[in-house]
Parts: C-alpha cells; structure tokens; sequence
C-alpha cells in the first residue's frame, strides 16, 4: 500500500506542477488561447479549431510532465516495484528517456484521476484513524 500511495503522491505532485507550467504557458503564448466571439459560438471551424487547441494543451502538459521528471529523475513504474521491459536495456538513456516520456503521457492524460485517487485514498486513511 505504501508503494501505491508513494506513486500517486508524486504523480499528483508532477501533475500539479506540469499543469500550472502550463497554465502559464497558456497565458504568454497565443497558439494556446482561442479568441471566441458570441457570434462565433455555433460555427463548426471554431469546435475543430477547439479541439486543436485542447490537442495542443495535452502536448504542452505532457512535455512539462517529461521535463520535470527529467529533472526530478522520476521514474514512475519502479516506485509501483515494476520492471518495464526496456529497463534491461543496455543504453541507460534510451531506459531514462523512456521513463520520463511514460512519465509525461501519465501527467498529461492522467493528472486528474491521480488528485481523486490521492483525494480517496486520503478520506479513507482518515476513516481508518476516526479522525473528522
């Protein structure tokens, strides 16, 4: 159980903090930003152009995610005491390259479900201890 507490503590962590790089990101560069006008709000170029956008957000987090576990040296698969197949690789970048992109594609796709997970499994350790 600590294992898996462990692994969704700092998955929320570098979630948290991929997210906000982003949110940041959102804010300085236009390709991450859509400028709706009412009129536009029915228009079928605006939802394609919308789910571009929503694309390219999920691209910038998950960067962020690869980044910061890059510089963390997270490696989010050993901490559930798994051995991925290409940790018995030869070539130490390849395998760290690799751990930070699993890392990346989880903070991008996954952030949310780690803070409910994290948020459960919290309730439930309060539960446990009687505490209100």
């Amino acid at each position: 159980m600590d294992d898996v507490l462990r692994f969704l503590g700092v998955m929320a962590a570098l979630s948290a903090s991929a997210q906000t790089m982003t949110q940041q990101l959102r804010k300085r560069l236009n390709w991450l930003n859509t400028k709706r006008t009412d009129e536009d709000s029915g228009n079928e170029l605006i939802r394609v152009a919308e789910g571009k956008l929503h694309a390219n957000v999920h691209l910038v987090c998950g960067v962020n995610g690869f980044i910061l576990a890059a510089l963390g040296n997270i490696h989010p698969l050993s901490y559930l005491g798994l051995q991925p197949i290409w940790a018995q690789s030869n070539l130490p970048l390849l395998t760290n390259l690799i751990d930070y992109l699993c890392a990346g594609v989880l903070v991008a796709y996954g952030g949310p479900w780690f803070h409910e997970v994290l948020g459960i499994v919290r309730e439930y350790k309060k539960s446990l201890r009687g505490t209100p």
